[in-house]
């Protein structure tokens, strides 16, 4: 490291257990629960706050796990900010809806990405964040992907609350309900950029 900016990349939450199993379902879900998961990953209020002469603030969320399927559904990744469990708040990073091989089983994926603040509004919504990264797995039909701020590009999402705490949701959609149709988190990690 230069230490040119005087800043570190820093792990700010792990996830200590694996997510149950998401089947047969076809509506957002969020998996990395606190049932089987453990605490949630969340950044505290203002924690997108710049320092003086500080650029920007920054995440990098780093997921991996398996996933299964029969014939060739699609899945919706996205990870969102905002309250615990929410499924309609800032996507930070989304995929489109990728297709499955047909009759996967247990294939690994990774989905990871930066997310780092561009603008800073007053309270509530109103501030602007950009995500950019990838989704990656033998079990898709492209092997690799783009996942996007807002879930597409060039990955920018302007409703953003950076004033209250804002849990990291995994969240996952399936195209077709089917108990072959599985998604599992087995790592989940965040890093503070700077």
């Amino acid at each position: 490291m230069s230490f040119l900016t005087g800043t570190n990349v820093e792990l700010i939450y792990a996830s200590t257990g694996v997510s149950a199993a998401k089947a047969s379902w076809t509506t957002e879900v969020t998996c990395n629960d606190t049932a089987t998961m453990g605490v949630q990953a969340h950044l505290p209020p203002d924690f997108f706050l710049p320092s003086p002469g500080q650029i920007g603030r920054g995440i990098r969320i780093v997921a991996r796990g398996i996933l299964s399927s029969t014939g060739t559904p699609t899945y919706t990744f996205t990870i969102r900010a905002g309250a615990a469990g929410a499924i309609n708040t800032a996507i930070l990073l989304g995929t489109a809806a990728l297709t499955t091989g047909s009759g996967v089983t247990n294939q690994i994926w990774e989905m990871q990405g930066d997310v780092v603040l561009t603008t800073i509004g007053a309270a509530g919504t109103n501030s602007t964040v950009r995500g950019v990264g990838t989704f990656i797995s033998p079990g898709t039909a492209n092997k690799i992907d783009p996942a996007y701020g807002g879930g597409a590009s060039p990955g920018t999402v302007a409703t953003l609350d950076t004033t209250i705490t804002n849990y990291i949701n995994f969240n996952i959609a399936c195209s077709a309900s089917s108990a072959s149709n599985t998604v599992t988190i087995q790592q989940l990690l965040v890093f503070g950029l700077n």
